[in-house]
């Protein structure tokens, strides 16, 4: 039996939502144990979700552990800017704590005869499995290192860099930025395309059967709340919003950040609104959905994102501003005629991939 870490990033849910579906390829197709290293609320979401989607046996074969793994962004409140001050305070602390992280858990490894290890993020992991002599899988669409190199100091960009620049083996998804090849250097990259949890046909199908109307999809993630109200009553359109998404009126319903089926919502909708987040965009792609993406230029991973997707014309850029007119939000989106078919799930690639270390 090959025994696998997941090292994942609990910044957000996408990091956590996107690795499920590995997690689970890895378990079914594979003799393995998979341990997850993740945040508790993080830890939580994949629970209920690998309980729905695995039988008991598999599921027995999973175990967690509850750790802070990453710092991620920032932001200030009510907005999607960046708080430099505070996230450079946030990552000194965690770079300071890194060595002692490393040191415990290249232990850990070693005695839990760990086989390979899966990181979507968590800087200390990567150093570990280099001194427990364990090989190591960088799976994700960027690096911490040319995102913060825009606005943070350069002790912390270069202490991140040196980290990425001991990694062996990456596998980016479509949609990467091409500016974390420069902290690559020393890595053989496979890349493939993009990854999402499964859709329940029946669920998706039973939220549609709800709506006489067009459905919109409005999401912001955990990271940002809008605070100025929009009311959207006198619009034909029915919304799901996720927590946090300043859409009033009685054809608004919330869903909350406990909702595990996400997924299945955006398949349902005609449209999506939503944070230029990679997993949600992914869920958008698979699903062949038309996206209308919030623009943050202080973020070079949001930048990359919107750029790419608005050249394959899958999506436009908005402004918070722009939700004061959701019907040319929805003109704009009629005219978007992306191919998608250029687009799969590589869960069990990545899976593969892993295993073959």
């Amino acid at each position: 039996m090959k025994r696998i870490c997941f090292f994942l990033s609990d910044h957000g849910f996408g990091h956590i939502a996107r690795n499920i579906p590995i997690i689970v390829s890895a378990v079914r197709n594979y003799d393995s144990w998979i341990s997850i290293v993740c945040g508790e609320r993080h830890i939580e979401f994949a629970k209920q979700n690998l309980e729905r989607m695995l039988t008991a046996e598999e599921y027995e074969r999973i175990s967690f552990r509850l750790e802070h793994t990453d710092v991620g962004l920032i932001c200030r409140g009510g907005t999607l800017l960046v708080d430099t001050e505070k996230l450079t305070q946030a990552c000194t602390d965690y770079l300071a704590q890194l060595p002692q992280r490393i040191t415990a858990e290249a232990k850990w490894l070693t005695e839990n005869k760990i086989d390979a290890v899966l990181c979507d993020m968590p800087l200390w992991s990567i150093e570990a499995c280099e001194l427990a002599n364990v090989p190591l899988l960088y799976v994700g669409n960027f690096t911490w290192t040319e995102l913060y190199k825009e606005f943070l100091p350069e002790r912390i960009w270069r202490a991140y860099a040196n980290y990425y620049g001991k990694i062996r083996h990456a596998m980016l998804y479509a949609l990467h930025n091409p500016e974390m090849l420069d902290f690559l250097h020393a890595s053989e990259i496979t890349k493939t395309s993009v990854t999402a949890r499964s859709l329940n046909e029946n669920a998706v199908a039973e939220i549609r059967s709800k709506h006489k109307r067009p459905i919109i999809y409005v999401a912001l993630g955990m990271s940002a709340q809008f605070k100025e109200p929009v009311d959207v009553s006198d619009v034909p359109y029915d919304f799901y919003t996720t927590e946090g998404v300043p859409l009033v009126g009685e054809n608004v319903e919330v869903i909350l950040f406990s909702t595990l089926n996400t997924q299945d919502y955006v398949a349902a909708s005609d449209y999506v609104i939503s944070k230029a987040g990679w997993g949600t965009v992914a869920e958008c792609l698979l699903a062949q959905k038309p996206m209308a993406l919030f623009s943050r230029d202080t973020v070079l991973e949001d930048r990359t994102t919107i750029k790419l997707l608005e050249e394959k014309q899958f999506a436009i850029s908005i402004t918070q501003g722009d939700l004061k007119n959701i019907n040319g939000i929805i003109e704009k989106m009629k005219m978007l005629d992306g191919t998608y078919t250029q687009f799969y799930d590589c869960a069990h690639e990545v899976a593969d991939k892993l295993m073959s270390l």
